[in-house]
This record gives structure tokens, C-alpha cells and sequence, in this order.
């Protein structure tokens, strides 16, 4: 019996620390679009609409084991942003490639950090 619990434990702490892993490589949906309503000062439908997408993109990117697949990432990632693109007035579109272009250049996503701070 004690040998069970031991196991259970160790198979928990794998479980924890994967779902941890996965955590840190990317912000959460709900963080993007936080951060993308406060940026680009969404509507309530173009929030719904953002997060219907985002989520269709974590799920298709979800299917691609990590360290692969890198093509299919980006042309994920492209399909993404000209979808949400779609959706954006051209004030709001401007605004969303400057945040695209800070988040190329190390400072998260909308994030205004650089690199080396």
C-alpha cells in the first residue's frame, strides 16, 4: 500500500510539473486577450471573437509536439493574426502589428519589456 501512495505521488508531481512547463512557454488565452482589449480597446464582440480564435489556435497548436513542426507553428500563428486582423478597425490594426512587433523583439506579448533587463 505504501508503495502505491509513493507512486501516485511521484506520478502527481510529473503531472504538476509538466502542466507547469506548459504554463511558462506562452501566456494564457484569457492573458492575450486581456492584454489585447487594454491595447486595442476592443468591443465586447471583438473580444469574443479574439478569444473564439486564440482558442482554435492553442488547440491546433496543442497537436504539434513540441520542438517540431515549426513550418506548421507559423503558419498557425500567420492564420491567426490575419484572422484577428479581420476583425480590427485600422487604428486597431496598427496598434496590434506594433504589439506583434514588440512581442518579436523579446518583450512578451503587448509587453513593453526588452531583452536583457
Amino acid at each position: 500500500m505504501k508503495r502505491f501512495f509513493v507512486l501516485a505521488a511521484f506520478v502527481s508531481l510529473i503531472f504538476m510539473g509538466s502542466v507547469y512547463a506548459q504554463q511558462q512557454g506562452r501566456p494564457s488565452v484569457e492573458d492575450r486577450v486581456k492584454t489585447m482589449k487594454e491595447r486595442l480597446k476592443l468591443t465586447d464582440d471583438q473580444v469574443t471573437q479574439v478569444t473564439k480564435i486564440l482558442q482554435d489556435n492553442a488547440e491546433k497548436m496543442k497537436n504539434i509536439p513540441r520542438g517540431e513542426g515549426f513550418d506548421e507553428r507559423r503558419k498557425i500563428m500567420e492564420e491567426t493574426s490575419a484572422s484577428i486582423e479581420k476583425i480590427l478597425t485600422d487604428t486597431q490594426k496598427a496598434e496590434y502589428q506594433k504589439m506583434r512587433e514588440e512581442r518579436r523583439n523579446g518583450g512578451g506579448y503587448g509587453g513593453g519589456r526588452s531583452r536583457g533587463n
